[in-house]
């Protein structure tokens, strides 16, 4: 039997090893990827798991890697550079027009030295414009994005722009045959145990995924290993300071950026090795998804820190997630959007959600209070809701929101099961809302629905209390409203009625509304608690605070419902 100070032992180095998984933002990126990676695999694991299918990821992610590698060595520098989609378009646009147009036709082995060396020189001439004139990085290459946007457009003259012989651009961005490499004699034969009833053959694969791996070690080297990386992380880390090391920042930076118009350049001469042919729309919003891989995979917004490595497996959750999309059938250019645009914001919040993330913050957020206002709501507020600050307490009411989504995702999940639906006789299938979709409508529909709930909670009552004479200010109301919101959870039995169109009087509408109000009575009583406590009020005149806010959601539920049935 283990001892209670072994037990203790074994907690606390769990503890020290999940937080230094969360303190190495690879570790962490590694995580969502293997998450993400097991979603495709319970949506279609025979699909999801073939060698084609890997091989593409691992595609897909190349452009946004190789042109990340730059852009971090760059970003350690703390500088930014959101030219290189448009970079990208031109050195493919201008590889193109120098091969196979009439007036040029030059050997692609040339084309390749001069496209290459133009990037770099523009890359320098960018970073000159920065240091010399001490103007933001981040304005000068929104400025030299649309300047090459038009460059690209006047160089292919159309829509498109094709080069007659790619030649030596097969070896950036063409096939590889399998059969065709030593040792090999034809395609290789696979077949995974319980999920293919048939083998399955792997052809071929992009040189691509072979550079991938070349230029992170070229780069991890630089990075780490040598002189000028360590300039670079210095003079992102700190620029006043590092001068006086007798490191030259301005060198530095414009090193970095050449660097950066050399990946771009080369991924762009990739993109026309494979497909031969550059359209004007090549390269249009690249830039944002490169550097949300490169923040997610833990270079810093600030400089002075950057990894590799994770801009690796920050391209690989990005190129995995569109492809579990694809898998899912919601593989159209809106969703894309979506994923794209919330990795960019959860790149960013990441720099500071996981610089103070811990379990012992969960619990003190979320699980604590929680049990203190299942214990005694009165008890919490005069006691510990003062003690709370604005993070505690909009933490507690995005966590709630987060389980009430958990759960309500979790019980459809369960209940639209076909075994489960022909057991209990429900004969449910589809499960929607207001708008149709799977699950991620769903929780963007919970959230939407709860936070107007909680905003119109805090205007009726923030109004309410001051008519009838609180003490309370509007953070004793935010506190009430927040805290007030702990029951919101079971709103998913409600919302999977709606969902599913179980109804028991009326129309599922009704049915849902009806069976919400013990819900809302419950957040009624916890925030009755609340005024009383926090706005130092009278029971009556807490009440009538209480009846305000009902009414308040009684009359935005009646304007929802009319318009609805209007619909």
């Amino acid at each position: 039997m283990a001892t209670e100070s072994e037990r203790a032992g074994v907690r606390a180095r769990i503890s020290d090893t999940a937080a230094s998984v969360f303190e190495r933002r690879e570790g962490s990126v590694l995580v969502g990827l293997i998450g993400i990676f097991v979603i495709g695999v319970y949506i279609d694991a025979s699909r999801f798991l073939l060698l084609d299918n890997m091989a593409r990821i691992l595609r897909s992610a190349a452009t946004t890697a190789i042109i990340g590698y730059g852009v971090a060595l760059l970003m350690v520098t703390a500088e930014f550079d959101l030219s290189v989609g448009s970079m990208y378009g031109v050195a493919a646009g201008m590889g193109a027009i120098l091969i196979g147009g009439d007036a040029f036709g030059f050997h692609p082995l040339f084309v390749v030295a001069v496209v290459l060396v133009f990037s770099v020189i523009f890359g320098i001439t960018q970073g000159l414009v920065v240091t010399k004139l001490d103007l933001p990085s981040l304005i000068v290459t929104i400025g030299t994005l649309t300047l090459l946007r038009g460059v690209h457009r006047i160089l292919i003259g159309g829509t498109t722009a094709s080069a007659s012989d790619i030649g030596i651009l097969k070896w950036l961005g063409g096939p590889i045959i399998i059969a065709d490499m030593p040792f090999m004699s034809g395609p290789i034969r696979y077949q995974v145990p319980l999920l293919h009833a048939e083998t399955k053959t792997f052809g071929q694969f992009s040189i691509m995924i072979v550079w991938i791996f070349v230029l992170l070690v070229v780069f991890h080297y630089i990075l780490h290993y040598t002189r000028f990386g360590l300039h670079a992380r210095a003079t992102g880390d700190n620029i006043d300071s590092v001068e006086t090391t007798g490191i030259d920042p301005e060198i530095v930076k414009l090193g970095c950026f050449g660097l950066c118009g050399l990946t771009a350049a080369f991924a762009g001469l990739a993109f026309l090795g494979r497909f031969g042919s550059v359209s004007s729309g090549s390269g249009n919003g690249l830039a944002l998804v490169v550097i949300a891989a490169v923040v997610l995979g833990g270079t810093k917004l600030t400089g002075g820190e950057g990894s590799m490595v994770g801009v690796l497996f920050g391209a690989l959750v990005l190129a995995t997630a569109n492809n579990v999309l694809a898998l899912a059938g919601l593989n159209v250019s809106g969703w894309q959007g979506v994923i794209t645009g919330g990795f960019i914001i959860a790149a960013i919040g990441l720099d500071v959600i996981l610089k103070g993330f811990s379990y012992d913050l969960l619990r003190s957020w979320y699980a604590q209070p929680l049990g203190n206002l299942l214990s005694s709501p009165a008890t919490f507020f005069r006691t510990r809701a003062e003690q709370k600050t604005t993070d505690d307490t909009f933490g507690f009411l995005m966590l709630t929101i987060g389980v009430a989504a958990i759960g309500t995702n979790v019980i459809a999940g369960v209940l639209g099961n076909p075994t489960v639906s022909a057991a209990t006789g429900l004969g449910v299938s589809d499960f929607k809302l207001f708008l149709l979709g799977g699950w991620p409508e769903t929780v963007a529909q919970i959230y939407l629905f709860l936070m107007v709930l909680a905003l119109v909670s805090y205007i009726a009552l923030e109004i309410a209390t001051q008519v009838v004479g609180s003490d309370g200010d509007y953070e004793d109301t935010l506190a009430t409203v927040c805290y007030g919101m702990a029951p919101a959870p079971l709103f998913a039995v409600p919302v999977v009625m709606l969902g599913f169109e179980i109804f028991f009087v009326g129309s599922p509408l009704i049915s849902a509304l009806i069976a919400s109000v013990p819900v809302l009575v419950l957040i009624a009583w916890v925030t009755y608690a609340g005024v009383v406590e926090t706005h130092g009020l009278g029971r009556r005149e807490a009440g009538l605070a209480v009846g305000a806010t009902a009414l308040a959601w009684v009359l935005v539920a009646g304007i929802v419902a009319i318009g609805l049935s209007t619909a």
